[in-house]
Order: structure tokens, then sequence, then C-alpha cells
């Protein structure tokens, strides 16, 4: 629990604090109130969602199993989320990709920054928007408390317990630098478009997408639209059309070449949507409705952990003693910009995630969505959204129990708590001992 000394050097006090307000962030956030902590929910943009809602990534990825009869192995505070969405008359059920075998859920991202709102505010999560953190203090292997910047000026926080679902790791990168190390070779960003001005009854002809990538590349552009076309869906609630087919190399932590990264993203955005304006008459209207306040990143930081989760874990489907969060997906790999790789998860359809991969050697911090450890295969099936909720929900209950248990979690308490939250959708209907 907090102590005297670290309140009184504090603006404020709280006994989880969770960084990054993506699905990781919500669901630590979220999980962590009902467990009975103070929380506090630390994230820069105004709203909620991470890369769902700031990067324009319209689709959850990782909620069910591939194959014929998707199986859910991701529940909690996801599940809460989707049925906000629905109760705002907004679709928000699992599709299967004829490219790729896989299930995913299309989002609406007005939809689901008002969805994430409800949750949080239901489940009695204090939320911080327009706030970054600006300086981590460690006394005796602890996070003792963390320093927040905004528009409000600079505040110090003191927390019993963190998660850092940055993304970035910035709370691991804050507290030690060798910690929180840069990857050498990261997974390329993307840069999906939102579409507007296309007829409702159009039935997605992706031929034209094609010919629009073929025509854009011609011009030779400093970002390469994928050959084939890229990924098209309709924004569920809409009439626009969700597109990514830019892929691109971009360091979040390097401030000035990303910032490059993002102008450059725009134009070549503007100018591969004129050239869809050109393929065919039925397209002769159409738009650049929006694109996300930043670039889709997939990989950056990786903080080191005390375990993690391997390719061989993986293609064995295996479930480990201490397993905490489930995943479904294969492990997606971009090897290079709009050079991708799926290779499918063995055995039944899905993998045991331990709590070791988000405990870091810092007792008290914890990580959690595409900050959990892994191995570069491994990687490209943990990092997506959906078992990132699973992955958060691990890691806010975790940092709950901890408080009154001097920094210890029992595993068999943390997987019954989970349970009981819904959030462990495999073990809770019998299919894992």
């Amino acid at each position: 629990m907090i102590t005297e000394s670290q309140t009184s050097r504090s603006n404020r006090n709280y006994d989880v604090v969770v960084v990054g307000a993506g699905s990781a962030g919500v669901a630590a956030a979220c999980s962590a109130s009902k467990a009975g902590a103070k929380t506090l929910l630390i994230e820069r943009y105004a709203f909620a969602g991470g890369a769902a809602t700031a990067a324009s990534v319209l689709a959850y990825c990782g909620l069910y199993t591939s194959g014929e009869a998707p199986m859910a192995v991701v529940g909690g505070v996801a599940a809460e989320i989707l049925d906000n969405v629905e109760s705002l008359g907004i679709p928000a059920m699992p599709i299967r990709l004829k490219t790729t075998g896989n299930w995913i859920v299309p989002l609406n991202p007005e939809a689901m920054k008002l969805a994430l709102d409800r949750t949080i505010a239901a489940a009695g999560v204090t939320v911080l928007y327009h706030a970054v953190v600006s300086g981590v203090e460690v006394v005796d292997g602890r996070v003792a408390s963390i320093e927040v910047s905004g528009h409000f000026g600079n505040i110090r926080i003191a927390a019993g317990a963190v998660v850092d679902a940055s993304g970035e790791g910035n709370v691991c990168f804050l507290a030690d630098r060798s910690l929180g190390h840069q990857n050498a070779n990261v997974q390329p960003a993307s840069f999906p478009l939102r579409i507007g001005g296309i007829p409702p009854e159009w039935g997605l002809d992706r031929s034209l997408f094609r010919a629009a990538a073929e025509r854009f590349n011609m011009s030779k552009p400093p970002i390469v639209a994928r050959e084939n076309g890229g990924v098209q869906l309709r924004v569920p609630g809409s009439s626009e059309i969700w597109w990514m087919a830019l892929d691109l190399e971009a360091n979040p932590c390097d401030g000035e070449r990303f910032s490059l990264a993002e102008m450059t993203s725009r134009e070549c955005g503007w100018r591969l949507v004129e050239c869809l304006r050109q393929t065919n008459a039925i397209l002769k209207d159409c738009y650049l409705a929006s694109t996300g306040p930043q670039i889709g990143i997939r990989e950056s930081r990786r903080p080191k952990t005390i375990g993690r989760v391997t390719a061989h874990d993986i293609l064995e489907a295996k479930i480990p003693s201490d397993t905490v969060a489930f995943g479904g997906w294969p492990m997606e790999i971009h090897h290079a910009p709009g050079v991708q790789e799926y290779i499918p998860v063995g055995g039944q359809g899905y993998f045991g995630i331990p709590f070791d991969a988000i405990r870091t050697p810092i007792a008290n911090l914890l990580v959690a969505g595409r900050l959990i450890g892994a191995d570069r295969e491994a990687y490209g099936s943990v990092r997506v959204m959906g078992t990132a909720f699973a992955t958060g929900q691990a890691a806010g209950v975790a940092a709950a129990i901890s408080l009154s248990r001097s920094g210890e979690v029992d595993v068999g308490e943390l997987r019954g708590r989970l349970s009981k939250q819904g959030a462990l959708p495999v073990l809770n209907a019998g299919r894992v001992a």
C-alpha cells in the first residue's frame, strides 16, 4: 500500500496508476478498480482507445480464434466495451476476413470513444486525459511516484502499483533506461485511411483498390502502397470505408523523424485517395474523410520482463501453469513495409500467456499490451488489441492484489478473480484444466 512518506511528496495518491488508455490500459484500469483499488488512468489524448481511435486501426484482432467456428478467447472488459458499442446502435460482431480466414471485429471510432468512456466511468476509474508521464521515481526497487505534465502544470502521483500500457514503454524507460530499451529491428507501422463519398450500396470491388495502388506506386512515392491493394472494410454504422494500404518504417521514440513520417504519411494518403477516385466513375466523388491523430505503430520499445511468450509456445499451443490470459491471433509478422506473414496458432487455436510475461524486474511495475515479454515471432501475435485487453486485465487485477500482499501475487487467486470478471472465457468454458 502507499506509505505516508510517499504521499507527503505527492500532489495525489492512488493504489494503482495505469499509463496509456488503449485496449490494455482501459482493461487494466477497469479491472483494478473492480478489484477494489483506487485507480487512476493517464492518457495523452482526449479519449481512450489507443490505436483503435488515435491511429484509425478500426479492427479488433485477437478476440477470437481462427477457423470456421471461432471461439472467444478474450472476455471481461473487452466484452463490456463491445456491449456498450452495440447499445449505441452500432454493430460489434466478428466477421471473417476472406483473405486470411481470421476473425476480427470492425470498429466505428466515434462509437468506440463513447463506449470506452462509459465503460471506464462505470468501473469507477479516475481519468486524466491530456497528460503525459514526464518522470518516474524509483525507491528501493519500486516505483514510488510518477510525475505527470499537461496544461495543468506538473503533478506528482504516489502509486502503490503501476501498469505501463503506454505502448512505447514510457514508464519503463523513465524508470530505468536499460529496462525500457529500444528494439533494433521493429515491425513497420501503418497509416490507415477512412474514405467517404462512396455509395453505401457499392459492393467493395477490391480490384479498384489494387488499381489505385498501382497508379499511386507508378509515381514513385516515398511510401509505397501494398501491391494487393491492402485491406478494406465498411466502417460500422456509416457508409465510409476503412482502407489500410500504406506501411512505413517509423519510430515514435525519435521525435523529429517521427514527425516527418507523420507529415509524409498524410501527403501520401491524400494522393492515394486521388488515385482511387480516378479508377472508376462510381468512385469519382470519394474523398479522404479522416486519418488518425497518429500513425499506427506496431512496435517500438520492448521492456525487459521476467518471462516471455515464444513462437514455440504458440506453435505448440502451450498453456503454462501460470497462465493469466489467452491469445488466439496468428503470428502476424510484418517483415518490411507491405510484406506480411501469418503463422497459425497450433493445437486448439489458442495459447496461454504466463504471469511472468507481464512482470518486470521492478517489483510493483507491470506491463500490458504490446509491451509484454515475447520473442520476435510471438510478438506478432500478442501485440494485437484483442490480446492487449486480456493482458491488461491480468495486469490490473494483479496490481490490485499486490497492494495487500506486500507486492506478492498468488497466481491461483489472480486466475480466480479474472475468471469471476469474465476475463478468461476459455477457462470458464471448462476447456483448460
